[in-house]
């Protein structure tokens, strides 16, 4: 296993979150076009035509495109409930209409975000011994996404009683993921070092694929924002001191950056993403614009780990003109629309 650069050995518990990273190349944090406040305009125009033209085409493809979604995932759509079903009318839940989160995760980038995600966490060994051992890919994969998607979802826009119970929940879900990792040291999804770590890469990846990808990218202030909201999130799951602002998130990821390795089994997760063998024909060239655009959305150090190279302008134009044409063609999620009839009360 090629390690970047080795560590004392600790045990779960000794996490030090306030040691210092060392230094491994320039400073990625100041990398410049990696998180950009606005699309180029190639990709502008990409991403402007294709919402045009799938607005138009949406009456005709959307519903056949949202049933193979769904069957592809394996989930039934939530159905649209009148004002007077809604519980807990006039409760917006943790974040709000206002809030960078709602904006942020009611995009069409968050088909990309997950991957990115994913991608990054597989170069932490024991984060990702803990998937590799705990679950499968192969049929499970789909079954774990859709997982994930659902308590992020449910987390970001379901009421305040309903963000507290998925996120009390998560660590009893991870009580039984324990184990020894391939560095010979144990692990638990619940110790401090993954929890911190796990957190920083989901809405690091999850800014940075909106920046990419978002209709409506944030300024600075709105990553200030958005990290900030997610904080709550953090601590409600056992991180121990969660970013709350976009550098904090950086450099919370810069700490981790001398554990992580492309080893053996982040080379396989990392095939197994960019090929899931269970893939429809048809649906492959979506997913490998999808794929690139996740890679493009990964942090500088990250894509040089994996021997990548720049993002090429053509495929962030792709997979932007990919992520609106599905905006414009899929109607807005039946939570997210819940979730704004009950903020309004």
């Amino acid at each position: 296993m090629a390690v970047v650069e080795s560590v004392p050995s600790a045990g779960p518990n000794q996490w030090h979150p306030e040691v210092e990273p060392s230094p491994i190349g320039p400073d990625w944090r100041d990398s410049i076009g990696w998180v950009p406040h606005v699309p180029t305009p190639p990709e502008l125009a990409a991403g402007v035509a294709a919402g045009a033209w799938a607005r138009a085409a949406a009456p005709v493809i959307g519903p056949v495109l949202l049933r193979g979604l769904g069957q592809m995932m394996g989930g039934e759509r939530m159905p649209r409930r009148a004002d007077h079903e809604i519980p807990n009318l006039g409760d917006p839940g943790w974040f709000g209409p206002e809030s960078a989160t709602w904006r942020v995760h009611s995009d069409s980038s968050m088909m990309v975000s997950g991957f990115t995600a994913f991608a990054l966490q597989t170069l932490h060994p024991r984060a990702l011994a803990g998937v590799i051992e705990h679950s499968a890919f192969g049929e499970e994969f789909m079954g774990r996404t859709q997982r994930t998607g659902e308590y992020v979802m449910q987390v970001s826009f379901g009421d305040s009683d309903t963000a507290a119970r998925y996120t009390a929940m998560l660590p009893r879900v991870h009580a039984s993921v324990t184990g020894i990792g391939p560095d010979g040291r144990p692990y638990d999804a619940n110790e401090p070092e993954l929890l911190d770590f796990v957190h920083a890469t989901q809405f690091v990846a999850t800014a940075s694929a909106h920046q990419r990808f978002g209709a409506r990218p944030l300024d600075r202030a709105g990553l200030d924002r958005y990290i900030a909201e997610n904080a709550r999130v953090g601590r409600a799951v056992g991180v121990v001191s969660p970013p709350e602002s976009w550098d904090e998130a950086l450099a919370a990821l810069d700490r981790h950056r001398a554990r992580l390795a492309i080893g053996e089994a982040a080379s396989e997760g990392l095939r197994y993403l960019a090929d899931p063998p269970f893939l429809p024909a048809p649906a492959r060239p979506i997913w490998r614009v999808l794929h690139t655009g996740a890679l493009a959305s990964l942090p500088p150090f990250a894509r040089r780990l994996m021997g990548l190279g720049r993002p090429n302008p053509a495929d962030l134009a792709a997979c932007r003109a990919l992520v609106r044409a599905f905006g414009a063609l899929l109607p807005t999620s039946p939570l997210v629309d819940e979730a704004h009839r009950r903020a309004r009360g």
